[in-house]
């Protein structure tokens, strides 16, 4: 049974933003109104002056692939040592394997990607509830906590219900709390919360229009909003997103560095190929503006001499010279370019409509050659373009305010039609015949009906309850399965079972105990839904004081709960 909730027993909210190549935390104290956000700072074997995040990378023991060694900065020393670099695996953007949209390999030793995003979360949130215990945090019971999770926009509802159950399997909150102790937000919406609440640079005001653009590790997604009142935004379009984070950057250099040092990758020792690619990560990426050129160290045990032969002129007394052009060519400008596509595409979605900000926020979002490419592009149709103080941490702090003030963003666009499966009248001209059925009281049923409850592209506000009536025969089954359909097609389906309808969840739903019903009578219920939030509720009532919820069922099988 899930236990009351009670929103005022919160007195620490404590936001997470799991990234794909980076993961940060940030906390506040309610009682205090949330007037100062602190930012975990000291991570293992990292200098607090350097970042404030940690690598979102875990290593395991091959001979034992069930138990993480290390996670973060740990995990990157461990990986210097070349016991370890031979003995273990490192895993890294497993995030992403939790959407199987994005069509990822699986991961190392076939572990699932709940139970590795679980072992990493664990060990984040046990070094953050340390960090918090050394501060005033300390007053505070960990069960008055509440969490804030970022989840990126262009996630499905299975991928945000995954993970949901990760933070359930890291003990960040028990199974039996209620949902609203861990909320998720999309990452674009924290960062829109960020930049209304802290930027200086603009003075948001009514019916204005911002567009954020999100880019991080592994994804850049964009969302539009409107300005919906003091503190409040409601989402204009459907927001959009794709796989073109820096870490594709990352990709793109690992190649072009194997071809600029005209060596095979199994050739180069594992402990200098990390050690160049910290150089791009730490330095070249974060600086490179298309302009300057870079240089690059090449480790010991690199051997040079193909290098020399190829281009005498690229290397200069062990040091590797690396040409803006190529850079830009090889590297920056194919990763960028997939960023400029989709903030044309969120344009175009507007319909002419125009806007008054861009706030680019995100890791990525920092990088000097990023903000002024989308300058030189959008400067003619965006009012301002901005980059605000810490964008790295805009999405955390974002995500903070969310858990203090939830119903800041007062509507959101749905990205997919929902509907249930419904026995809708049968129809001979566009229902197969073996769907067609005959009910008790004589009425021709299709089984296989598609009942919408919401449109793609409909606006809904975060409250807003969509429901609808139907009806068992009573005695003729113990219980009724009613499962939430979803397309991303734009047309509407007739049927549950048209191409490119997918199931998301089901409640079973035990029909009651009703002693002045007869069998065979038809007896109605009441289905309703919440899509309006990050995660969608579900709620099937038969008006006798019993109400079945759904909460994050999303692989489509029977499990329900009553209160």
């Amino acid at each position: 049974m899930v236990q009351p909730s009670s929103l005022d027993k919160y007195k620490v909210v404590v936001a997470y933003d799991f990234g794909t190549t980076y993961s940060g935390a940030s906390y506040t104290l309610v009682d205090v109104g949330g007037q100062e956000i602190y930012d975990i700072h000291r991570w293992s074997n990292r200098s607090i002056s350097y970042y404030p995040k940690a690598p979102s990378i875990i290593l395991v023991d091959n001979a034992a692939p069930h138990k993480m060694a290390g996670w973060g900065y740990d995990a990157k020393r461990m990986l210097k040592n070349p016991a370890y670099s031979k003995n273990y695996t490192l895993f890294s953007s497993f995030k992403l394997n939790l959407e199987h949209k994005l069509k990822r390999p699986d991961l190392p030793f076939q572990l699932p990607p709940v139970s590795v995003v679980a072992s990493y979360l664990r060990a984040l949130h046990q070094h953050v509830l340390l960090e918090m215990q050394r501060d005033f945090a300390q007053n505070y019971p960990e069960d008055t906590y509440r969490y804030c999770l970022t989840v990126p926009a262009m996630w499905s509802d299975r991928a945000k219900a995954l993970m949901r159950e990760a933070c359930i399997q890291a003990d960040i909150i028990a199974r039996t709390d209620p949902p609203e102790r861990l909320l998720l937000i999309s990452e674009p919406e924290a960062a829109a919360l960020y930049c209304d609440e802290i930027c200086d640079q603009v003075q948001l005001e009514g019916a204005q229009r911002l567009m954020v653009c999100d880019a991080g590790g592994g994804t850049v997604d964009l969302m539009v909003f409107e300005v919906d009142g003091p503190r409040k935004l409601r989402e204009v379009t459907r927001g959009i997103g794709g796989a073109c984070g820096s870490q594709f950057l990352d990709e793109r250099f690992r190649h072009f560095l194997h071809d600029k040092l005209a060596l095979p990758i199994d050739q180069i020792p594992t402990n200098a190929s990390l050690n160049m690619m910290d150089q791009f990560i730490d330095s070249i990426k974060p600086g490179f503006d298309g302009l300057e050129d870079h240089y690059l160290e090449i480790p010991s045990g690199v051997k040079i001499q193909p290098l020399q032969a190829a281009d005498p002129d690229g290397i200069d007394e062990g040091t590797l010279i690396l040409r803006a052009a190529e850079l830009k060519e090889r590297v920056f400008d194919p990763v960028i370019q997939q960023v400029l596509d989709l903030i044309e595409q969120q344009l175009g979605d507007l319909n002419g409509q125009t806007i008054d900000y861009l706030f680019l926020v995100g890791g990525f979002g920092t990088s000097h050659y990023l903000y002024q490419r989308i300058q030189e592009t959008f400067r003619n149709r965006i009012h301002q373009i901005v980059c605000p103080n810490r964008a790295e941490m805009a999405i955390v702090r974002g995500a903070v305010y969310f858990g203090l003030h939830p119903r800041t963003i007062t509507a959101r666009v749905s990205r997919r039609t929902y509907g249930i499966n419904a026995g809708l009248p049968y129809d001979a001209h566009q229902d197969p015949p073996e769907t067609r059925v005959k009910r008790p009281d004589g009425s021709e049923r299709c089984v296989t009906g598609f009942l919408p409850f919401v449109y793609k592209g409909d606006r809904i506000p975060i409250d807003h309850c969509i429901f609808d009536s139907m009806y068992v025969y009573y005695g003729t089954i113990k219980t009724t399965n009613v499962t939430l359909y979803a397309t991303e097609n734009d047309e509407v389906p007739r049927h549950y079972t048209d191409q490119g309808v997918h199931p998301i969840a089901t409640i079973a739903v035990p029909i009651p105990t009703l002693p002045k019903v007869a069998y065979g009578q038809r007896v109605p219920f009441d289905i309703r839904m919440y899509l309006g939030l990050t995660e969608i509720r579900t709620e099937a009532d038969f008006g006798h004081g019993i109400v079945y919820r759904l909460y994050g069922d999303f692989d489509a099988v029977n499990q329900y709960r009553n209160e």
